[in-house]
């Protein structure tokens, strides 16, 4: 920003903070810029990213009264983008949803008949413990990423799975008897 930008800056704030919103559009200009590029590299979403410039600019202006004077509020704005970006970012992160659909058609298509363990596995075991027993054995997934896809604590997972084990392990050695 240059140093016109910089007065012509302080003046913006000062009409903002006196709730004078026509100097509105000058601030976005000025602005828009640095606050789309520290959103856009968490996003990398076109359409999230403009709809938290948005939630920015309103959460600006209804904090336009923290900002200190001589200070920096491109860093101001900047944050409170940032913030709003890694908020949305890291909430979609949780609700992420493992879809086991795709795997019930993979079971359904391969014939269980050729695989014994398989067979055996869908004898022996049902509900959570077939489901945490098939993404830890099959899909190779971590309790930790199970844990996170049922939404479950992880000691509940590693509790269902040791119990899927043993099931398993006792049904074999029947089995052998």
């Amino acid at each position: 920003m240059t140093r016109t930008d910089s007065v012509e800056m302080k003046e913006i704030i000062k009409e903002l903070k006196n709730n004078n919103l026509d100097a509105f559009d000058d601030f976005y200009h000025l602005t828009k810029n640095q606050v789309y590029m520290a959103i856009m590299p968490i996003l990398k979403n076109k359409h999230k990213t403009e709809d938290i410039m948005q939630d920015t600019y309103l959460r600006f202006l209804s904090n336009i009264n923290k900002y200190k004077e001589n200070t920096n509020v491109i860093a101001f704005i900047v944050t409170i983008a940032r913030n709003l970006a890694l908020n949305l970012y890291n909430k979609e992160k949780r609700e992420e949803n493992y879809d086991f659909s795709q795997y019930e058609d993979t079971y359904i298509a391969n014939d269980i008949e050729d695989s014994p363990l398989i067979s055996l596995v869908y004898e022996v075991l049902s509900g959570e413990e077939l489901e945490v027993f098939i993404l830890h054995v099959i899909d190779e997934l971590k309790h930790k990423e199970i844990a996170q896809a049922l939404k479950k604590p992880l000691g509940t997972i590693t509790w269902l799975y040791n119990k899927a084990v043993k099931k398993v392990k006792e049904r074999i050695g029947e089995d052998n008897e």
